[in-house]
């Protein structure tokens, strides 16, 4: 089967109108047919290679394998939107609710604070406290603590002694072993969720003024 173009001589010139449009960089099933039928119409019926079944099997498997790509692609759409939203339907469940989230803040309410730090060994941990401005607050030495998982608290008070207001502070954690070697950690804290949302297709829970993925969840308590 001749696949070529149709020749100069058999097109007809097509009306001059003054709106102009964009071609498509892309094919889809209904251009791929529409390309198959004018080849088909326009091919030399005494041409030997106009006879070939190979050449119209293969034209039309790759029809047939670009119409199942694009049905993969819409149901696979549709399973994602499902998916996400089923896990908003679950996760509202949580509002109210105080779970742990990965990350290392304090959030400071009525002059107290907590997170969580778990150790790989035993180490000498100090922290350093940052406010929402990236000023350092605080220097908080924790001294030599235990292997596995570690309560730390802040009163909420500068390195002069100032009380400071309530909200997101940020804390880098330093974990030294014995020889002054780094102690690998994990840090989380407890959070109230107070409400769910969809940002960009990912689940996201809010905690006041924050807002953390549902995937950095790593407990919810009772």
């Amino acid at each position: 089967m001749q696949t070529g173009l149709v020749s100069a001589s058999t097109a007809t010139a097509a009306p001059t109108t003054s709106a102009t449009t964009t071609p498509s960089n892309t094919l889809d099933s209904n251009s791929f047919l529409q390309l198959l039928v004018t080849q088909l119409k326009n091919q030399d019926p005494t041409s030997a290679s106009a006879q070939d079944p190979n050449a119209m099997i293969q034209q039309l498997t790759s029809f047939s394998s670009l119409q199942q790509a694009q049905q993969t692609n819409t149901l696979l759409t549709g399973l994602q939107s499902s998916l996400t939203g089923m896990s908003q339907t679950q996760a509202a469940g949580l509002i109210g609710t105080t779970v742990q989230v990965s990350g290392s803040q304090f959030n400071l309410s009525s002059g107290a604070a907590s997170m969580n730090l778990n150790l790989s060994s035993a180490a000498n941990v100090n922290l350093t406290v940052t406010n929402a401005a990236g000023q350092l607050v605080s220097i908080l030495p924790q001294g030599n603590l235990n292997a596995g998982s570690n309560t730390l608290t802040w009163n909420g008070k500068d390195a002069n002694g100032n009380q400071l207001p309530d909200g997101t502070y940020q804390v880098g954690v330093s974990a030294k072993n014995a020889n002054g070697g780094s102690v690998s950690f994990t840090s989380s804290m407890g959070v109230v969720v107070t409400g769910v949302s969809t940002q960009n297709g990912v689940v996201t829970l809010s905690s006041g003024s924050n807002t953390y993925p549902l995937s950095s969840v790593l407990q919810i308590n009772a």
